[in-house]
């Protein structure tokens, strides 16, 4: 039980030069409910026999289908539990922790349902002056490549919509994050042009289409050259259906949205 973390490397790639007060770890023992550390094998195991989160999750219930349930935290409620959790994303995303400073913060915690162990959250500030829906967010290593980053990304979206904001991620994102971002909302664009409430349009605004989908026209028109689906001529964009269409055929567009709005339990 715990995620342990190992500094180990291999014996070809040197270690970057440090400052003779630098410890160095072999190995790190974190517990995988409440995201406490230790170095010590025996204090990692007398933790997890005590751990009050083993049997229970913090935080509020916000969505749940039947493989997960996303829980909100909020910083300033739970100050140690989101602390230990940003210094544990510091090991996979150095630039993105908010360390201590949790109080403006609130964290969306995805959970297995058949095991109550998290599987990855992401963060978003509760005064951003840009109006973003997320700051940071990790899927962690054992729970990758299930689509749960995707499903969390939605579902910030989703948080935005009942606030009735157009939003979107704090910037800049990195390459790995936009790529994220990219398949979302390429997903998100046409599902709703060629299946959803446009699919008759002849034409569609930048901002209607924002509107309805909570997404910022900015990104909406990335998304489009991206997908290389578009043209211009007069400075006005037009949409080529036979590409569109074709996009939608061979990247396997569902037309139904990953984050069910009937599993929201969102104020």
């Amino acid at each position: 039980m715990g995620f342990r973390y190992s500094n180990q490397e291999p014996a070809s790639k040197k270690r970057p030069s440090v400052n003779t007060n630098t410890t160095w770890l072999d190995k790190l023992f974190i517990c995988d409910r409440c995201f406490k550390y230790t170095e010590l094998k025996e204090e990692f195991d007398q933790h997890i026999l005590a751990c009050q989160l083993v049997d229970k999750q913090t935080g509020k219930i916000v969505y749940q289908d039947e493989p997960h349930t996303i829980r909100r935290v909020r910083g300033s409620k739970h100050k140690l539990f989101t602390q230990n959790l940003c210094l544990f994303t510091k090991l996979f995303l150095d630039n993105k922790s908010v360390f201590f400073t949790v109080d403006y913060f609130e964290f969306y915690i995805i959970y297995d349902n058949e095991t109550s162990k998290p599987m990855g959250f992401f963060s978003k500030e509760l005064l951003s002056p840009d109006r973003n829906n997320l700051a940071c967010i990790l899927i962690f290593p054992p729970y990758q490549r299930r689509r749960l980053g995707t499903l969390l990304i939605a579902f910030s979206y989703e948080l935005s919509k009942a606030q009735r904001l157009v939003s979107g991620p704090e910037k800049p994102l990195s390459p790995f994050g936009l790529v994220g971002y990219l398949r979302y909302w390429s997903n998100v664009v046409t599902r709703e042009l060629v299946f959803g409430n446009f699919k008759k349009y002849t034409t569609v605004t930048l901002e209607e289409l924002s509107n309805w989908t909570g997404i910022r026209p900015e990104d909406i028109t990335m998304t489009l050259k991206y997908m290389n689906v578009i043209k211009t001529k007069d400075n006005i964009l037009y949409i080529e259906k036979d590409k569109l269409h074709k996009w939608v055929k061979d990247n396997n567009v569902n037309m139904r949205p990953l984050c069910k709005r009937e599993c929201l339990l969102i104020d």
